[in-house]
């Protein structure tokens, strides 16, 4: 099993922005969007997302490769203990930059083998600027809005100790990622996007072709 990249030191207001209060509700909308009974958490960070869908009443099991974090199993992303199907969604919110690229098709594979309806999964989108665009005509009609990240000359990707890649950034734009997931067999990518308020990351949400 690959060694922990960060102390386990969560639970202070630098990492807890508002931004980062910000995808974890995109995290729980979109896993409560599957209506699942059950659901895997891949990297639990401080607990935070998993303590609410439990208390929406979902059954919540997370995996971590850092014990100190008290992981419900301590497992790799790209090795998971579980057999096929045995949870109706998986989340891996922020994990799978963690990984080398060459490492991430396989993890994908393992996510897809052990879920029964969809998989959501967030990634860090560099750009050096995101403007956004926000649309609302009707009051009782959701509004619509796009992120667009812009970023000229895209730059290579450095390990900095913790992401080996980013989308973004010259080796791994985000038609290479999104090919990446559409090719996973039996599944289809049904919608993607940046978080207007948070654009640094790019939500990805699969679901199983029946």
């Amino acid at each position: 099993m690959r060694k922990p990249q960060v102390e386990p030191d969560y639970l202070n207001m630098r990492y807890l922005s508002r931004e980062r209060w910000i995808s974890f509700w995109y995290q729980i909308m979109e896993v409560m969007e599957t209506k699942p009974r059950s659901v895997l958490e891949i990297g639990p960070g401080p607990g935070i997302v998993m303590r609410v869908l439990r208390e929406m009443g979902v059954l919540g099991v997370s995996v971590d490769i850092d014990s100190r974090l008290r992981p419900t199993v301590g497992a790799d992303v790209t090795k998971l203990p579980f057999g096929d199907k045995s949870f109706d969604c998986v989340l891996a919110a922020e994990v799978l930059e963690h990984i080398p690229f060459s490492e991430v098709s396989g993890a994908l594979k393992e996510l897809a083998r052990i879920s029964r309806k969809s998989i959501v999964i967030t990634l860090p989108h560099y750009s050096r600027f995101s403007p956004s665009i926000a649309l609302k005509i009707f009051p009782f009609v959701p509004r619509v809005q796009k992120v667009f990240p812009i970023s000229f000359f895209s730059p290579v990707h450095r390990f900095d100790g913790q992401h080996y890649w980013e989308i973004g950034k010259r080796e791994t734009p985000l038609s290479k990622v999104k090919q990446m997931f559409s090719a996973i067999d039996g599944w289809r990518l049904t919608r993607d996007y940046l978080i207007e308020e948070n654009p640094f990351h790019h939500v990805f949400v699969l679901e199983k072709r029946y």
